[in-house]
């Protein structure tokens, strides 16, 4: 088994399922480094088109974002709105719990200490939902990184607010899973609408069997998606 993959635990008395391997980016620098040569190998292998994305790219630098309560907390908060707005509202929540977003602090501020910082009844309740959902079970966050993908986004959507293309934007790049693959992102669908031809209202089943050749490093072909967006929009602006 690759070291940076884990199997699945299952408790005592009960019969062990096959085991499934977690495959995510590795903390370690050089190792990181070499396991994303290998899936930029593999992927231009494997598809002409995406080869062509990733020469243009160049190098992946896809890494890992801090994981925890602070970073889902400020991808609720961001939901709908513009990056400067986001930043402010979460200035103001900051001081408003003390200096730091912590899961006890959100419980404890009360619904006017919301409002002052410009948060929604909706947004509120969400963030509060997910404090709840922290104060609760402190090991949340930690027993997601043995959870399976699937398992794992799962466990993030049974909390409100937080949607599947949250639960997938966490998994990719809080948790480095590096074969996510998420069809509700737009801006994944107009990277392969422009790339590959297809409309950007493809079906699912459609864009899933296109993304087969991909696996099991669907994570990094999204990132190069993601690369390949930026260029053209850096290109635009330049003309």
């Amino acid at each position: 088994m690759p070291r940076n993959a884990r199997r699945s635990v299952v408790s005592p008395g009960t019969a062990a399922p096959p085991p499934m391997v977690i495959l995510a980016l590795p903390q370690d620098e050089a190792e990181r480094g070499r396991l994303l040569a290998r899936a930029r190998r593999r992927l231009m292998r494997e598809d002409r088109r995406l080869a062509e994305v990733i020469k243009a790219v160049g190098p992946c630098v896809y890494g890992r974002r801090p994981a925890g309560f602070p970073t889902l907390f400020h991808s609720i908060l961001r939901q709908q709105l513009s990056g400067k707005a986001a930043a402010t509202i979460a200035g103001r929540l900051i001081q408003a719990c003390g200096g730091e977003i912590t899961p006890e602090a959100v419980t404890a501020l009360h619904d006017a200490g919301f409002a002052a910082c410009g948060v929604s009844r909706q947004k509120r309740d969400y963030l509060r939902g997910l404090a709840a959902a922290a104060v609760a079970s402190p090991t949340l966050f930690t027993a997601l990184e043995e959870l399976h993908d699937e398992a794992a986004i799962e466990a993030l959507t049974a909390v409100k607010g937080i949607g599947r293309w949250t639960a997938e934007m966490y998994l990719m790049f809080s948790l480095g899973r590096l074969d996510v693959l998420p069809l509700g992102d737009v801006s994944i669908r107009a990277a392969i609408a422009d790339i590959y031809g297809i409309s950007r209202d493809a079906t699912a089943a459609r864009l899933t069997k296109l993304a087969e050749s991909w696996r099991p490093y669907r994570s990094v072909a999204c990132w190069y998606f993601y690369a390949h967006l930026d260029a053209a929009k850096q290109r635009a602006k330049a003309s």
